[in-house]
């Protein structure tokens, strides 16, 4: 008898991607003496990478119509 694969659940990377940005903008703030600029864009970049992603991958945040 062969076991079939269990179907995986979609989950969000968003969190993973701002989290990553954050701390990416944190060094190279810290190089570049921009601490704060460099953070929110790195920031910004990661959530829109992670809101990319989630959308490919066919996550919603609210209610689908």
């Amino acid at each position: 008898m062969v076991k079939k694969s269990k179907k995986i659940k979609a989950t969000s990377v968003l969190a993973m991607c701002v989290v990553v940005g954050f701390f990416i903008g944190v060094g190279l703030g810290a190089l570049m003496d921009r601490l704060l600029l460099v953070m929110l864009i790195g920031t910004l970049a990661g959530a829109g990478l992670g809101w990319y992603l989630d959308r490919r991958n066919g996550i919603t945040y609210g209610r689908r119509h």
